[in-house]
C-alpha cells in the first residue's frame, strides 16, 4: 500500500530536504539515495531501508524485477510514498528526476584486515571521491579510509558518482589520517604514496600485499606528515604538456597498474 503525499509541505519531504545536510545525515545515523540504479545496488547490498519515495509514473515503467524488491520492502513494512510528479521534480536533486528517493541507515562494517586500502586525504571535490572509490571497487582495492576534511561519502554526488560502488566496500572516516597510517605501518603495510620526486610507474619494482596508496589533496597535494611515512612514492610520467593529471585520474591509473602486480602474483 502506497501512501499518497500532495504537498511540497508534507512532514516526510521536509525531512528528506533536511538529509542534504551533513549535520543532519550524522545526527540521523540516515541518507538518501535518488535513482534506479543506486536502489538496485541498494537492495542488492541488503542495506537497511527507512523509506521510500516514488511517483506513479516511475513505477509504471519498471520491471519485474524492481516490481518485486518493492513487494518485499513493502512487506517488511517499510513505508513507500507516491509523491506527485510535479512535487517529487521540486525535491529531486537530479537534473532529469528518475522518480524514486529512499532513506536508509548509514552503513558499518566489522573491523578486519583488508590487505589492500586506498587513504584519501582532504580529497574535497564529491565527483572526485565518488569515482575513486568506484575505480578502487573496480580494480580489487579492498578498503577505503577518508580524513574529516575528504567529502562525506554520503553526500549525494560521492553516491552518484560511485554508481554504487559505496555499497560494496569498506568505507571509514578517520579523525587522522596520519595516525591511521601509522597503525598500518605497524602492522607492516606498505605505503605508497605520490610525487613528483618519485620512481616512475614504469620503473617502480612490486608491489604485494598488504599496502596502501595515499591520494592527497587536489591542490596541494599530499601533506608532508604522509608523505615522509610512505615507504615507496611514485609519479605517473606526463608525456604531453599538461602539467598534471585529475586526483581522480592518477588514482585509477596507479590502483590499476599496482593491479596488475597482484593478478600476475596471486594467479601464477
Amino acid at each position: 500500500m502506497h501512501i499518497e503525499i500532495n504537498s511540497k509541505n508534507n512532514e516526510q519531504l521536509k525531512y528528506l530536504r533536511k538529509l542534504g545536510n551533513k549535520s543532519f545525515r550524522d545526527r540521523e545515523n540516515t541518507f538518501f539515495i535518488e535513482g534506479t540504479k543506486l536502489f538496485l545496488e541498494a537492495f542488492a547490498s541488503h542495506l537497511n531501508f527507512r523509506q521510500l519515495f516514488i511517483t506513479q509514473q516511475w513505477l509504471e515503467t519498471q520491471d519485474a524485477l524492481i516490481k518485486d524488491a518493492l513487494a518485499l520492502l513493502t512487506k517488511q513494512e517499510i513505508p513507500v510514498f507516491m509523491v506527485k510528479e510535479t512535487i517529487f521534480n521540486s525535491i529531486s536533486t537530479m537534473k532529469q528526476p528518475e522518480g524514486i528517493i529512499c532513506t536508509l541507515n548509514k552503513m558499518s562494517y566489522p573491523k578486519a584486515d583488508h590487505g589492500s586500502y586506498i587513504l584519501l586525504e582532504d580529497i574535497q571535490d564529491p565527483y572526485n571521491v565518488g569515482t575513486i572509490i568506484r575505480t578502487a571497487d573496480a580494480a580489487g582495492i579492498n578498503c577505503v579510509i577518508t580524513s574529516l576534511k575528504t567529502a562525506d561519502i554520503y553526500n549525494e554526488k560521492v553516491l552518484r558518482g560511485s554508481m554504487g560502488s559505496v555499497f560494496h566496500l569498506p568505507i571509514y572516516q578517520v579523525e587522522s589520517l596520519t595516525e591511521y597510517a601509522i597503525a598500518l605501518k605497524n602492522e607492516k603495510v606498505q605505503l605508497i604514496g605520490t610525487s613528483l620526486n618519485g620512481t616512475s610507474l614504469w620503473h617502480r619494482d612490486p608491489i604485494i600485499m598488504p599496502f596502501a596508496l595515499v591520494m592527497g589533496n587536489e591542490s596541494r597535494g599530499m601533506s608532508s606528515e604522509l608523505m615522509n611515512l610512505c615507504d615507496i612514492l611514485l609519479k605517473i610520467p606526463i608525456l604531453g604538456k599538461a602539467e598534471s593529471l585529475n586526483v581522480a585520474t592518477a588514482a585509477g591509473i596507479i590502483m590499476y597498474d599496482i593491479s596488475k602486480d597482484l593478478n600476475e602474483i596471486y594467479n601464477k
